[in-house]
């Protein structure tokens, strides 16, 4: 897949994303991680993490839960899904192969739950602190730098 094609399949997946900042958050993140391939120097500085710190600590967005009735599906959750088709994991694995091991890990954990946020449970703000966390992992260690 090319740089364009897989920014232009998190645009498409991030347009019907219930939350405006974590599909801000995510368009900024596949830019810095797909065109300035810059990952490695990710950082608390960074105004992509600045911005999931601030919505840990105060998220500025509120969401209802889910249907109930989807908490019990394995695949193709609807929270995963979005209307054209798009799962979170197409966004996610795409995520995971700019980078390897622990790195991709982290990387692809953060984008889960900045893919899903607003979906599956109104706690958003827990949702932002795994985000978070999850980000602090992947800055945290030691990891290659995109190439």
């Amino acid at each position: 897949m090319t740089t364009e094609e897989a920014l232009e399949l998190v645009k498409k997946y991030s347009e019907e994303m219930p939350s405006r900042i974590s599909a801000e958050i995510l368009n900024s993140l596949a830019d810095y991680v797909f065109v300035k391939k810059a990952i490695g120097n990710f950082s608390r500085e960074n105004e992509i993490y600045r911005a999931i710190k601030i919505q840990a600590e105060n998220p500025s967005e509120k969401f209802e839960t889910e249907d109930e009735s989807d908490k019990s599906v394995t695949n193709h959750p609807k929270r995963y899904m979005n209307k054209s088709g798009i799962e979170a994991i197409d966004v996610i694995e795409i995520f995971c192969s700019m980078t390897d091991g622990a790195s991709a890990f982290n990387l692809g954990t953060a984008v889960k739950y900045l893919a899903r946020l607003g979906k599956k449970t109104k706690n958003v703000q827990e949702e932002w602190k795994k985000v978070l966390w999850y980000v602090d992992r992947l800055i945290d260690m030691d990891h290659p730098v995109i190439g």
